[in-house]
């Protein structure tokens, strides 16, 4: 099997996790149909998707474009400006060129504004970052940095939110269903914003793992080579990358999460067949955790 260069190495997918060029262009055919009998049905004619420059959206916006026609895909970049890479910028103008997205359809709407008028009101609420749970989700990161991480991870909550504040405002000013982004392995790891870049109306891509969506990216010719080769990135503060900020690497997660979910193996048996430590496998399964628990996110109460 010959893959296009990407950031993770495919040639070291496990076989229950690969998928041959033909499969390939089924799942990309299925998901094409099904976006179609999904807005049929639903009374939609276009989509409107965030579009970052990075893989995930760039997979969906391929699908949400054949299957809608370009026309009828509204792309939105919404930088941080000072934070987000000028890269995912040019990135997501090269594949909507690529796609042939219509120049009015690709809008360029930053959030440091809204954002940061935000944070200046809550910032001062600075909690208790010194409990030990708090500590455990920041990956027992020094107590001296444990204000400095959250800090970052709240003002980046509030960007993601306020990016999905534009998606849904503009669905309604275009009459159009929110394309989401997620992915299966970031679903499974609770690596996303609640409300933030976990809403949206359809997601197309949130039954497929990480590795292989960037097999699907491998054989659609109009994602550029820069956003297959990318570091993945939720680009919420300078220099964030989800591997360094999960501490766990996607193909590791995936052979990990794939084997344990879907072949119902031990993580014993996992450890066994695909050399991997206890300690990493529990790694992985305990971060999986945060996904269980913003799953069942809210409660409904029962009486």
């Amino acid at each position: 099997m010959i893959f296009r260069k990407s950031y993770i190495d495919l040639t070291k997918t496990p076989r229950h996790l690969q998928l041959k060029k033909n499969e390939a262009q089924k799942i990309i055919r299925a998901k094409v149909q099904e976006i179609k009998n999904y807005c049929r049905q639903s009374g939609f004619k276009r989509a409107v998707i965030g579009l970052s420059g990075g893989l995930d959206s760039a997979v969906a916006a391929v699908l949400a474009a054949e299957a809608l026609g370009p026309k009828n895909l509204i792309a939105v970049r919404m930088p941080y400006l000072g934070i987000s890479s000028k890269d995912g910028l040019l990135d997501a103008e090269k594949l909507g060129r690529a796609l042939k997205i219509p120049q009015k359809n690709i809008l360029t709407l930053p959030v440091n504004r809204s954002a940061d008028a935000s944070w200046q009101m809550l910032k001062k609420f600075k909690g208790d970052p010194s409990s030990l749970k708090l500590r455990r989700t920041l990956n027992f990161v020094a107590k001296s940095g444990i204000w400095t991480k959250l800090a970052k991870i709240r003002k980046g909550n509030l960007m993601a939110r306020e990016r999905m504040k534009i998606l849904f405002d503009l669905s309604l000013a275009f009459k159009a269903v929110v394309m989401g982004t997620e992915d299966r392995t970031e679903a499974e790891l609770g690596y996303y914003t609640l409300w933030g870049d976990q809403a949206s109306g359809v997601e197309p891509l949130k039954n497929l793992w990480k590795t292989q969506i960037f097999q699907l990216a491998s054989f659609m010719p109009e994602i550029p080579a820069e956003i297959l080769a990318k570091v993945p990135s939720p680009d919420l503060w300078k220099e964030q990358t989800a591997e360094q900020e999960l501490g766990i690497n996607y193909l590791e997660v995936d052979i990990v999460l794939s084997a344990i979910k879907d072949l119902k193996m031990s993580r014993y048996a996992v450890r066994k067949k695909f050399s991997l430590s206890l300690d990493k496998i529990n790694r992985i399964l305990n971060r999986a955790k945060i996904g269980q628990i913003k799953r069942s996110i809210p409660y409904i109460l029962k009486n």
